[in-house]
């Protein structure tokens, strides 16, 4: 094989393992189906990643992409009511907007770890939710207080979660219910706002009840 045709297949398998994988998860997908679906010969995979488990490694660092968030320099410390607005906006063009090719095929193998984990559900843990959790503890530790107990910020954190996830994993039944919620891809920004003020509403009201 020459450079060319090596990295040509090698491309085409990790663009055809994101697709097979998001459509049937990691157990159902086959080296076949992956290598079909890539015009590759079956010994492709072994040649190019080493195994099945090593190219859904590879599927799983493109889909997930590690990323280092610019902290602004010289910039003044926004209100922490400011940094959850951002966050969720953030969060909300991850799961929803489709300007990436990768976008639906990410969350559908995100939903299929969820229905039936593999041992590399720790690597999408790592690099996606474990970073995004801690910041979203951070802001609302600055909102709720550093007193907060433990307990109530993970509380806190499942509730915000649940509602930027909610037209995500239930779309289907979404579909069916009248009438119709509106389609968020066409209303982010919109969404975005109302989650906002609906979880600083309950947050406000936890702290109260803390107070009191």
């Amino acid at each position: 094989m020459n450079e060319t045709h090596d990295v040509n297949t090698k491309d085409a398998l990790l663009s055809a393992a994101i697709e097979v994988f998001a459509d049937k998860g990691f157990d159902a997908a086959t080296v076949r189906d992956i290598c079909g679906r890539a015009n590759a010969n079956v010994a492709a995979i072994n040649y190019h990643f080493g195994s099945k488990d090593a190219l859904y490694v590879a599927v799983l660092e493109e889909v997930f992409p590690k990323e280092d968030r610019p902290v602004p320099v010289n910039a003044p410390p926004l209100p922490p009511e400011q940094r959850l607005r951002n966050y969720l906006r953030d969060l909300a063009g991850e799961i929803y907007e489709r300007g990436n090719g990768m976008v639906v095929q990410r969350w559908a193998i995100f939903l299929r770890e969820m229905a039936k984990p593999s041992h590399n559900l720790d690597f999408i843990v790592r690099r996606q939710v474990q970073p995004r959790a801690n910041e979203l503890r951070s802001i609302l530790a600055d909102i709720l207080g550093p007193d907060t107990p433990d307990h109530v910020l993970a509380f806190s954190s499942s509730n915000i979660w649940a509602l930027m996830l909610d037209h995500l994993l239930i779309q289907p039944i979404l579909e069916r219910l009248t009438p119709l919620r509106p389609d968020i891809m066409g209303s982010i920004d919109e969404f975005v706002d109302h989650v906002t003020k609906f979880s600083l509403g309950g947050l406000n009201a936890v702290k109260g009840n803390m107070k009191g």
